[in-house]
């Protein structure tokens, strides 16, 4: 290992003297733009710069480039122009180019992506040099959105009603934005002064122009804004946003014994609401929500002893929530940091009660009623950020089936009920956020779960991020505990961590240092791995941001890690070797090789001993041709070895994305793994019924996953799309020679020949939506969707390892067909 750390700081060296022989870079000093005030009449949003206004408004230029050359004078020249009025802020942006008939324009949905060449105009309204918006718009005049915050970071799930539209010219293209003051945040002033910048993007020559370059060796983003100046006379408004819905769905369900009936007719009625306390102040309220047309999760095969963690995928919950994001250490091996809050709880499939012993399950719901929600959110003039998220989900009942035996006939008696699955439940957390120093905050968090008739839960934390060394260096630390259990026996626990590091400049990386102790949980409202946990982890990275002898730019990581138990075992530790590479020709190259050394498991046998982790090698590699081509294709492989060669596994995947018209992608990619592992944990066994478990039974096991996910999107206009999805998904699993460990803390067993069932798994599905979307006017959006979800488990006493012949199959098993409109209308007041 030390071998190791020494080759790459002479790597590392070697490299610093080749950029440090390069040229100065050119910077700007400050920018400022003047906004002038519309008299009489507003500009007409069309995308042409022909308004009165725009023939008086002072324009400012100066752009350099981030990409290619950074710090060189843009190919392109760029002017931007400000104006405003009463109710809007006002953008004009003009793009000259030498070649307008190669400005690459490219239509998709509202916050889609596609390669073509656009502006971003990104404004800190509250002038905190921490927060602020992007408003993005593509030559092809289709929008994209977000927030910024901690000077850097991102959320590109807000979405808010504004303009823009584009023209093409002669002389190039121009950008032309209506941006109303409800949209931003900023306290009353006399006159004001907000932070800008604005980048542009110039698609077939992969070319990035700020109007403010931020360079490579800076850390930070926001801080390092231009500014306007000029605003005076207005007043933030206090608005109020309604956007009722109504909804109506129809199942069709498979027939079955139980259930003949296979037809399902619903609907309902909604409202979300949004309202503007103060200027810096904003209440989301939604009541009866409808997400009936977000897209279902992936299907995944997951035999590990971890939960799986999705992405929250519904408008509410991911929409301005960075006031409860943290930072997230990303270093192989390690269990990052425990989320206090994790919104996928709110509204997850019933779970609470298990169905009583004896009875079975007939019919039961796939998530949990949201009877309402509210968010307020908002950040003060002495720069205190706050946000807090109250949500109440329903009682939930699943459709059961009691069996019982007459004690005078002895016939066998069967009882239909309804069981009560979930309980009543409030879900409720607070953040506040305090600016401290130039670019630092301090932090604290609460959380609470209160279910009816069930001991509530609390977690909460202090934190702070801090920033110095001219911003370069961060250093994040939190103490978080928590408090479950009945109030007869409250488990209290603890987090202690600390996160140490700097991404910006050549030479980074990052430290982590977190323990958890045996009775920290936060699962009822936040997502962990596990807890009793001490782990630490280190990254060192060289990045080059400048085209050198083999790539335009690349980068190259090198990781340790390690953790233990409270009981002082040891439970990982390795080191990991990793580059990525964007070739001159645009294709991107990246790998990586890892080393873990044998370890103890604690967490293997279910909740029996310890259990040895053979030491192992697994690595990647994987490759992307030019994005911007019609068609470009990407690949990678996945393999993993343990030493003695018992367990092996092997994961090739590919996929190719065709651009069909300038208004049409389509994208499908596959994935095939390979796995032969010889401890795969199979069941615990109890011989004589008192409690413990005498035997811990492995196998022999060989598995096939094979997994397609096809995406086609057509946009007919900006505002009127179609997309589809389809995953068809296959795991196929045989076992054999069963065999229970030896004894503790080993590798080695001996022969179990007394399992009474063949834990042998064929297990398949089909996932897709189709859905029609048309913002019909601003805010308003109609849906149309069709979703299909099938499934099956088939007894097989042999399964057969080629799981491409059951992909068929997935087509043709029994399922569920949904059909749903969904119309809301947006009010603003």
């Amino acid at each position: 290992m030390k071998s190791f750390i020494a080759v790459f700081f002479i790597f590392a060296l070697s490299i610093s003297g080749v950029l440090r022989a390069e040229e100065p870079i050119k910077v700007h000093p400050e920018k400022i733009i003047t906004a002038i005030r519309v008299n009489p009449h507003p500009p007409v949003i069309d995308g042409i710069l022909n308004d009165e206004v725009w023939q008086k408004a002072p324009s400012s230029g100066g752009f350099l480039q981030k990409e290619p050359k950074e710090g060189n004078d843009p190919t392109e020249d760029t002017k931007i122009q400000v104006a405003y009025d009463d109710d809007a802020i006002y953008f004009g942006v003009t793009c000259y180019d030498k070649e307008p008939d190669k400005v690459v324009a490219r239509l998709t949905r509202r916050d889609g992506w596609v390669e073509a060449d656009w502006v971003s105009v990104n404004i800190d309204s509250h002038h905190d040099h921490q927060t602020g918006n992007w408003f993005c718009v593509n030559t092809a005049g289709s929008l994209n959105d977000g927030q910024m915050f901690n000077d850097g970071w991102e959320d590109s799930s807000w979405n808010s009603v504004w303009e823009a539209k584009t023209s093409r010219n002669k002389e190039g293209w121009c950008a032309e934005y209506r941006i109303p003051y409800h949209v931003l945040r900023f306290s009353p002033k006399e006159e004001y002064v907000w932070g800008i910048n604005v980048l542009r993007y110039i698609s077939r020559k992969h070319e990035k122009d700020f109007w403010i370059l931020v360079r490579q060796n800076e850390n930070g983003w926001i801080s390092h804004f231009g500014h306007i100046e000029g605003i005076k006379g207005i007043n933030p408004p206090t608005h109020l946003e309604f956007a009722p819905f109504l909804v109506g769905r129809s199942t069709l369900l498979a027939k079955t014994e139980e259930k003949s009936d296979n037809h399902d007719l619903f609907s309902s009625a909604g409202i979300d609401m949004r309202y503007g306390i103060t200027s810096n102040i904003s209440l989301n309220a939604t009541v009866n929500p409808d997400f009936g047309q977000v897209e279902a999760d992936p299907a995944q095969l997951n035999l590990s002893t971890f939960e799986t963690y999705f992405e929250e995928r519904r408008p509410f919950f991911i929409e301005g929530n960075t006031i409860f994001s943290t930072p997230y250490p990303d270093i192989p091996g390690t269990s990052g940091i425990a989320s206090l809050f994790y919104s996928r709880r709110i509204g997850r499939q019933p779970e609470q009660f298990s169905i009583p012993d004896g009875s079975e399950a007939i019919d039961q719901p796939k998530s949990t009623t949201i009877i309402s929600a509210v968010k307020l959110s908002g950040k003060t003039e002495k720069k205190t950020a706050f946000g807090i998220v109250d949500a109440v989900t329903d009682n939930e009942y699943a459709d059961i089936e009691r069996k019982s035996t007459d004690s005078i006939t002895g016939v066998e008696q069967v009882k239909k009920e309804k069981y009560r699955i979930e309980p009543l439940t409030n879900f409720f957390v607070g953040r506040v956020q305090q600016d401290v120093m130039k670019k630092s905050t301090i932090g604290a968090m609460l959380t609470a779960v209160n279910r009816e008739k069930v001991n509530p839960s609390y977690a909460g934390e202090f934190d702070g991020n801090l920033k110095f060394g001219e911003k370069e260096y961060s250093l994040y630390t939190r103490l978080a505990g928590s408090q479950t259990g009945s109030l007869s026996d409250r488990k209290n626990g603890y987090e202690a961590l600390a996160y140490f590091y700097k991404f910006s400049g050549t030479f980074g990386g990052q430290f982590f240092l977190d323990a958890r102790s045996k009775d920290f949980e936060v699962n009822d409202l936040g997502f962990m791995s596990r807890a009793n946990l001490i782990q630490s982890g280190m990254h060192l990275m060289v990045n080059i941001q400048k085209p050198w002898a083999l790539a335009r730019k690349s980068g190259f990581n090198f990781n340790a890690w390690s953790s233990w138990n409270y009981d002082s075992d040891n439970l990982a530790k390795g080191i990991n070797f990793n580059t990525w590479n964007e070739l001159k020709n645009y294709w991107g190259v990246s790998c990586g090789v890892s080393r873990e050394f044998e370890a103890l498991d604690d967490m293997e046998t279910r909740g029996g001993p310890l259990m040895v982790k053979p030491a192992h090698l697994w690595g990647w590699i994987e490759f992307g041709t030019d994005g911007r081509k019609l068609v470009s294709l990407h690949s990678h492989v996945f393999w993993k070895r343990t030493d003695d060669g018992r367990s092996k596994e092997l994961g090739p995947g590919m996929g190719i994305d065709i651009r069909l018209a300038s208004n049409v992608q389509f994208n499908i990619g596959t994935g095939y793994s390979i796995n032969n592992s010889f401890a795969q944990w199979v069941t615990n066994v109890d011989d004589n019924g008192d409690g413990i478990n005498d035997h811990y039974v492995f196998g022999e096991l060989k598995s096939r996953v094979l997994d397609v996910n096809t995406r086609l999107n057509v946009s007919f206009t900006t505002n009127m799309s179609l997309q589809l999805y389809l995953q068809p998904f296959v795991a196929v699993g045989n076992y054999s020679n069963f065999k229970e460990l030896a004894r503790p803390s080993s590798y080695e067993f001996i022969p179990y020949n007394k399992l009474d069932y063949n834990p042998d798994f064929i297990s398949r599905s089909l996932r897709g939506n189709v859905v029609f979307r048309w913002e019909y006017k601003p805010g308003s959006v109609l849906f149309l969707v069709w979703s299909q979800s099938r499934s099956a488990s088939p007894e097989i006493d042999d399964p057969i390892l080629r799981p491409y012949e059951d992909l068929k199959d997935s087509f043709t098993d029994k399922g569920e067909n949904v059909f749903l409109i969904k119309l809301s209308y947006w009010l603003g007041i």
